[in-house]
Formats: C-alpha cells, sequence, structure tokens
C-alpha cells in the first residue's frame, strides 16, 4: 500500500482539489476518451471480418454484407471523429478553467505576500510562475488522464484480442515491446537533457543581449562594441552548438521511433510464417498486424505523457512552494476595523530586524506623533528612515515592541481598515497601464469624474492633462512612459488628495526630482499635509525646514529632535547633515 506524508497528501488533495468544481467536464472527456479507444481497437477485427468472411467467397449475398460492413466501418469513423472533437474540446476547455482558477489563486496569494518575499524574487521569476508553469501543469491536468486510460485500454483491449488470435505469436510481440519501450524513454531522456543544456545557453545569450542593449549609452561612450560583440558571440555560438547537437540527438529520436511499427510488423511476418507454416491464415495475420500497428500509438502517448509528468509535477511543486509559504504579515484572530482616526501615532520601545539581516536595523526607538502634525525624519543612507515608514502601515511587524495609532496596536487593526488610513507618495513612483483617469482614482474606481478632477486641480496636475490631446482619458502607457518624472509624481499625489486619508507618509517623494520640478511640487505637497499628521523622511534638508519636528535617525537610534533652528543651534548630527546638503 502506498502511504503518502502529510506534505505529499496536502498537495494531492490540493492537486485534485481543481478537478472538483469540472467533474462534470472530466467524466464527459474521460467518457468520450474511452470511446474513441474502444473504436480503434473494433477497426482490425471489421477488417479481418470482411477479409477473411466477406470476402471468403463471392456470391449475391457478399456484396450486401460488403456494404453493411462498409456502413458499420464508416459510422465507427463518424464515431471516432465526434469522439476526438468532444473530449479534444472539453479537455482542453477544462484544462483553460482550471488554469484561470489557478492563476487567480497564485495572484492573490501573491497578494498576501510580504515585502520581504518580493525584494527576494524576481518579477521574472514570478511572471514565469503564473504564465509557463501553469500552462504545464494544465497540460498535464487534461491530457495526462486522457493518455493514461487511452494507453491502458488499447495496450490491454489489444493485447486481450491478440491473445484470442495467436498466443506464441502475441507473446512473441509482447516481449519484444518492453525492448522497445526502454529504448524509447532512454532516447528521450537524452533528448531532453540537450533540450535542457540548449534553453540553458539561450538564456545565457538573452541575458547578454539584455545587458548589451539596455546598457547601450555606456557602451558607446566608452567605445566597447567590439568588447560587447565578442561577448554576445562566444554566447551565441555555445547556444547554435547545442542546439546542432539537440537536432541530431531528435533526429535519432524519431526515426528510431517510426521505425518500431515497421520492426513489429517484420516480426509478425516473419515468426507467423515459421510458426504457421503452410497453414497461414491470410486475414488473420492481416488482423494481428492491424492491431500490432495500433501498439506504436501508445508507445508516441507514453513518451509524451512522460514529458507532461515531469514538466507538470515541477511546475506544481514550484507552485505549491510559493502557495505554502506563510504571509509574514496578515490579520490576526480577532483584528478590529481601525475606526475614525484622530491621527496619533506612538512608537514604544521599537526594535526591528530585516527577515534575512543579522542585525537591528532600529532598536528601541521611542516617538509620538501628535494628531496633525507635520514630522520629518532625517539621517544618513540606510539607516532605517524608510523602514519607520514600513512599520507605520504594518509592511513588516516590529521585532520588539509596538506600533500603535490612537492606542491601537497596529497589530491588533485589520490590515484593510489600517492601511485605508495611510496615504503614501514614495520616491519611486508607480502609473500603471491605463488612462490618466483610473490611475488618480486607483483604489477608489467608483470616485466620481468632478472628484478625480479636483483631486488633479489640488496635486497641480489638471493643468497639463487638460493640454493632452484626450486629457484624462490619455492612455498612459507601460509604466506612465509618456510622461515626465513631475507628471508622474503629481499624478501620485493626486491619488492620496482623492483618498483623503487621516495620515500621510511622504518617503523621500520629491528625491527623484530636479530643483525645480521640486519647487514647484513643493506647494502641492504642503497643501496635501495640512490638517493631517505627516511623517516626511527628506532627502534634501531644504525640503523640511517648515516641519513642525525633525527626528534625526543615527546608530539605529533617534539622537536628537526639534524644529529646524533648534537642531541647528546645538550644533550637533542635524547640523552636520545641513552642512554637508549645502556644501
Amino acid at each position: 500500500m502506498i502511504r503518502f506524508n502529510n506534505k505529499t497528501k496536502t498537495r494531492l488533495q490540493k492537486f485534485l482539489s481543481y478537478y472538483k468544481p469540472y467533474r462534470k467536464i472530466f467524466a464527459v472527456d474521460m467518457l468520450f476518451a474511452v470511446l474513441s479507444a474502444a473504436v480503434m481497437l473494433v477497426f482490425p477485427l471489421l477488417s479481418g471480418y470482411i477479409t477473411g468472411e466477406v470476402l471468403k467467397e463471392w456470391n449475391s449475398a457478399t456484396l450486401s454484407r460488403l456494404l453493411v460492413a462498409g456502413a458499420v466501418m464508416l459510422l465507427l469513423i463518424v464515431l471516432r471523429v465526434v469522439a476526438n472533437v468532444t473530449y479534444a474540446h472539453w479537455g482542453h476547455a477544462m484544462g483553460a478553467k482550471m488554469e484561470g482558477d489557478m492563476r487567480d489563486d497564485l495572484l492573490r496569494h501573491y497578494e498576501k505576500l510580504s515585502f520581504h518575499y518580493f525584494a527576494r524574487n524576481s518579477v521574472g521569476k514570478m511572471m514565469t510562475l503564473i504564465t509557463n508553469d501553469l500552462t504545464n501543469m494544465t497540460e498535464l491536468f487534461h491530457h495526462g488522464p486522457e493518455d493514461l486510460v487511452m494507453t491502458v485500454i488499447k495496450f490491454f483491449g489489444a493485447f486481450f484480442i491478440l491473445i484470442q488470435i495467436n498466443v506464441p505469436l502475441t507473446l512473441i510481440v509482447f516481449a519484444v515491446f518492453p525492448l522497445l519501450c526502454f529504448n524509447a524513454v532512454y532516447t528521450d531522456k537524452k533528448m531532453q537533457k540537450a533540450l535542457l543544456r540548449s534553453k540553458s545557453l539561450l538564456g545565457d545569450m538573452n541575458e547578454q543581449l539584455e545587458d548589451t542593449l539596455a546598457g547601450i549609452r555606456t557602451v558607446k561612450a566608452f567605445g566597447s562594441e567590439q568588447a560587447e560583440f565578442e561577448k554576445f558571440s562566444r554566447r551565441n555560438r555555445a547556444y547554435v552548438y547545442s542546439l546542432c547537437h539537440f537536432y541530431k540527438v531528435e533526429a535519432r529520436f524519431y526515426e528510431v521511433v517510426e521505425s518500431y511499427p515497421q520492426l513489429l510488423i517484420m516480426l509478425v511476418v516473419v515468426c507467423g510464417a515459421l510458426l504457421m507454416g503452410s497453414a497461414v491464415d491470410l486475414p488473420v495475420l492481416i488482423t494481428f498486424l492491424l492491431y500490432v500497428s495500433c501498439l506504436s500509438e501508445p508507445i508516441h502517448t507514453i513518451l509524451n505523457f512522460m514529458g507532461l509528468y515531469e514538466r507538470g509535477v515541477a511546475s506544481f511543486k514550484r507552485f505549491m512552494e510559493v502557495m505554502e509559504l506563510e504571509p509574514a504579515v496578515a490579520d490576526l484572530p480577532g483584528a478590529q476595523n481601525l475606526g475614525r482616526v484622530q491621527g496619533c501615532v506612538v512608537l514604544e520601545q521599537v526594535s526591528f530586524r530585516y527577515p534575512d539581516g543579522s542585525e537591528n536595523v532600529l532598536e528601541n526607538v521611542s516617538l509620538k506623533i501628535a494628531p496633525g502634525e507635520k514630522l520629518a525624519v532625517v539621517g544618513s543612507s540606510g539607516i532605517g528612515k524608510s523602514t519607520l515608514s514600513y512599520l507605520l502601515a504594518r509592511f513588516y511587524d516590529v521585532t520588539s515592541g509596538s506600533v500603535k495609532i490612537d492606542g491601537n496596536d497596529v497589530r491588533s487593526l485589520t490590515l484593510a481598515s489600517l492601511r485605508e488610513n495611510i496615504g503614501i507618495v514614495q520616491q519611486e513612483v508607480t502609473i500603471f497601464s491605463g488612462t490618466i483617469r483610473e490611475n488618480i482614482a486607483y483604489g477608489l474606481p467608483e470616485a466620481s469624474s468632478a472628484a478625480v478632477e479636483q483631486a488633479a486641480v489640488l496635486a497641480g496636475a489638471h493643468e497639463f492633462v487638460t493640454r493632452l490631446e484626450n486629457g484624462y482619458d490619455t492612455v498612459v502607457g507601460t509604466k506612465g512612459i509618456t510622461l515626465s518624472g513631475g507628471q508622474r509624481q503629481r499624478i501620485s499625489l493626486a491619488r492620496v488628495f482623492l483618498k483623503n486619508p487621516p495620515i500621510l507618509i511622504l518617503d523621500e517623494a520629491t528625491s527623484a526630482l530636479d530643483s525645480e520640478t521640486e519647487r514647484n511640487i513643493q506647494t502641492a505637497l504642503d497643501q496635501l499635509m495640512s490638517g493631517r499628521t505627516s511623517v516626511v523622511i527628506a532627502h534634501r534638508l531644504s525640503t523640511i525646514r517648515n516641519a513642525d519636528r525633525i527626528v534625526v535617525l543615527k546608530d539605529k537610534q533617534i539622537c536628537e529632535q526639534g524644529t529646524h533652528p533648534e537642531l541647528l543651534q546645538k550644533n550637533g548630527e542635524y547640523a552636520r547633515l545641513y552642512r554637508m546638503a549645502l556644501a
């Protein structure tokens, strides 16, 4: 009896669960696959009947019997075509629906995972899983059962019929058959190995090509065209060589496999003649040969299934490795919705270490931000300024201590209600494919056109938007490629104006902009912060001189805090940073 460990059992249950909504389709698919295989087994019997009985002696009844047999064969052909079309259509439809379900599940799970996961995994890797790997899985989902069922029926059905015709000849054929299968599997393994090698080298070549083209300005500036060409050429030649090797192995594989029917026919003819001698029955031999010819198809099917199985199981393993990841940050049991927010933010003895980090980024940080206060956080690069914003929005949980909003520990609140009350403007603005209107209304798709335009006015975006040919219905392209940096940032600000949150985080929101654009946007930022609890993480100290309070981070802690004039007068870390900025 096969025993599965708990992990394997869970994964098997997950695998089978995707069939559950489509049980009726699966049943129809299997029914017509069985019908198609059964019809294939009847054809040689009819051929044997025609050659052995109908045409044995020509008389007045022969023609009618021949027409009846022909009509039955035609009916079987139509039946097989209907069966093939039905199981091919419904099988693929079921596979497509299951793939859609898995894609939905995977994206939902991706959205629950923490920033830590996305920092460790490339977008390309995640896209490969949600596209190529899911396709491999669904190929196994719908082709796998069909291939297995049809192969079993054809193989054992042919064996049962052949054993009735001639036992010794059947045993000879089925003794050789496993050897042919083994040779086909062995050759297929070599072909797959050559294919994987070729794909790996193709990836290396594409990576080199991407580097060269992405950095073409640098390549030209340093006159390195020839060096880049030589690097690419080496990888290109290695790929071409591997491809030629693959084609050689592939040619051998297909030629060998295609020769199997002829080998089996030769075996049947020679051995049949030796066994039967002069008593050879031609119609029986023809029937036998037709069934032997049918056996070549299961060999192809077995090889196809093995490839499907290897790719599908490997892809399903990668799928489950992601699905089994527990989100580092999630709603705790009994989490409450955050009600009306005053905007009082308190950090109590907060220490934090990133999941893969060897030491804390923050240690015993305590801070209270009053409702409506504009607080600036400054410090040298990598000191943990942005980390504070991650903890406020609970993108990460504190290692120790607590973060509270209006007296509520953020871990006791639902993530949805917490983040509904926090607006974040970051240095790297994300613009989604779609129109400007859709981008401003992101997160509030039900917002009216008037509300969207009012938010754009407040963000200083309305003027440039109305100058565009299609105004708010202008399609901005992937990542907002048609917009300037300042325009993208204004759209980002308009989003937050529309959201109108009581707590605002500006995480180096203007550091990527030039000084003139920054000055133009600063007015919109000041208006956005008015009346809100605002945390400003600053890159340029000149932008936060008017903050109600400035907090300076150093050595994982708050080393000083006060207003701009107070901190300059202390002549401490802030004064040092300010002098460096002026220099």
